[in-house]
């Protein structure tokens, strides 16, 4: 069984909360920069997944926005399911990446080797 995604968030920061919450702070679908080619210094992405019991492998590719090249790649990550009704959020931190354009940058969200998604993150000039 493949596993169900839940979410996937871009935002500035991400805190573990007690009793199992996730704050997500600063979520947003577009930035805006003055000048582009532009070193973004941080921002996050969850993604939550359920509804498949077992051991499975994320990753995470972007491509510039005419989907020629891909400009970054997470590291493989990995999370377990227990049952069909427990949820597994997995963050990816993403560091000084430097964005050459404006446009649509595509991010691609792999489970398990499988395209899970495809989801744009609009830069754009002030």
């Amino acid at each position: 069984m493949e596993p169900v995604l839940r979410n996937f968030i871009f935002c500035d920061a991400i805190v573990p909360l007690p009793e199992g919450k996730i704050a997500c702070y600063g979520i947003f679908t577009d930035l805006f920069v003055a000048a582009f080619p532009v070193t973004y210094p941080r921002f996050c992405i969850m993604t939550s997944w359920t509804q498949a019991p077992g051991f499975h492998i994320q990753q995470i590719k972007m491509l510039n926005p005419a989907r020629t090249a891909i400009i970054q790649q997470s590291p493989e990550q990995y999370f377990t399911l227990s049952n069909e009704t427990e949820t597994a959020n997995v963050i990816t931190e993403l560091n000084q990446l430097m964005f050459s354009e404006a446009g649509a940058y595509v991010f691609q969200l792999l489970v398990d080797s499988r395209l899970a998604g495809e989801f744009p993150l609009y830069f754009r000039a002030r």
